[in-house]
């Protein structure tokens, strides 16, 4: 079968399927709400199996579209959860019924009359373009852009052909909120970042149990980084309770000083994540019902701490060793002085184990209690 005789059939019978897109692996999930030969529109599920917005593809960029495995059964298993612990999700993007037959016009003319915020894929310089879309002729679609990192390169012209991109994803969480944030101009802020030095442990305690987020970068990569405010610290580690990208509660991060690049206590990217804190905290969805922002940590021997409350609860831990650049999930199972046991996922569709040992001097950090842990928690532990 075709994959358009595919996308039919799943269009027709408004089936949850997987497109997977060929540049970027990247996989949607989701039902189609409009189809033609060249473009459809999709309805689609996030990870923790709630609705976040739209996608609009281009069916020459898509790989392979399936109806069936385990993916789709995983998604449609934290749909079920999601619903009934009644997770807080986006308020729903209500979007007017689109011409199949000129469904890249029409959807194209409906982002620039909301102006809206969106996600290019494949169109420009860049993979990944967040933009507003400005205007739309016959061959071009001419979009600003917007960067959520640097505001200085903010409402940067940019024009591609029609038929140039991929992906365009609009309508989610993240997406819409960032379209609320820039209704008014921002202007860049110089970013303040400390190395590893000297005034680094000093600042970082001066900011133990206030609301200022900050953002911690690892050693390994200045992409890996981390958002959030300090909870615990000493000479050695330090405890953040970490804020998501949609500005919601993200769980814990437990990292060992001497793994730390540089901080940023003031970037442009960080203002955005703070006033999204504050909007859910105004609307008090900013903690998920599932998860526990309330833990506290002894400082004398926070990685003792952080585990015999990790072994107590059986949260599902991501474990970064000093030695190695993979991380592993794994779960508690008793906490010594200076050492854990744990269960150390080995296969995860097989979801087997291997029990081992560990000095808590082997550990660069570890993450725990956010969303995704508790999910994947259900799945192989449960």
């Amino acid at each position: 079968m075709s994959k358009y005789k595919q996308l039919q059939h799943a269009y027709q019978q408004q089936q949850l399927i997987d497109v997977v897109m060929r540049p970027t692996k990247d996989i949607y999930t989701g039902t189609i709400c409009q189809l033609n030969s060249r473009y459809l529109l999709m309805r689609v599920y996030n990870d923790y199996g709630l609705l976040n917005g739209y996608v609009l593809i281009a069916i020459r960029a898509i790989a392979f579209v399936s109806d069936h495995g385990a993916d789709l059964e995983r998604i449609k298993q934290r749909i079920k959860i999601a619903q009934s612990k009644e997770l807080f999700a986006s308020q729903e993007l209500t979007v007017p019924p689109f011409s199949a037959d000129h469904l890249l016009t029409t959807v194209l003319k409906y982002l620039i009359d909301q102006q809206l915020i969106v996600l290019i894929i494949g169109a420009t310089n860049y993979q990944y373009q967040q933009a507003k879309i400005q205007a739309l002729n016959k061959q071009q679609v001419k979009i600003a852009t917007v960067d959520f990192f640097d505001f200085a390169y903010n409402n940067q012209p940019i024009a591609f052909m029609k038929n140039q991109f991929d992906a365009i994803e609009f309508g989610g969480q993240e997406l819409n909120q960032a379209t609320k944030f820039f209704l008014q101009p921002h202007k860049h802020q110089l970013p303040i970042m400390v190395k590893a030095n000297l005034h680094l442990i000093p600042l970082l305690k001066s900011l133990k149990d206030k609301e200022t987020l900050i953002m911690v970068y690892i050693n390994t990569s200045n992409n890996n980084f981390y958002v959030g405010k300090i909870i615990n610290i000493n000479n050695q580690e330090m405890v953040l309770s970490l804020v998501d990208q949609d500005g919601y509660f993200g769980g814990y991060a437990l990292i060992r000083l001497s793994e730390v690049s540089f901080v940023s206590t003031q970037t442009d990217y960080l203002r955005i994540i703070a006033t999204y804190r504050t909007w859910h905290q105004q609307d008090q969805t900013f903690v998920q019902p599932v998860l526990d922002d309330k833990m506290q940590f002894d400082n004398q021997n926070l990685w003792q701490s952080v585990f015999q409350q990790a072994t107590l609860q059986k949260l599902m831990l991501r474990v970064q060793f000093r030695q190695l650049n993979t991380d592993f999930l794994a779960y508690g199972l008793q906490a010594k002085e200076k050492s854990v046991k744990l269960a150390v996922f080995d296969d995860l569709q097989r979801q087997t184990t291997q029990i081992q040992e560990f000095k808590y001097d082997d550990f660069a950090r570890i993450t725990f209690g956010y969303l995704n842990s508790y999910f994947t928690k259900a799945e192989l532990i449960n």
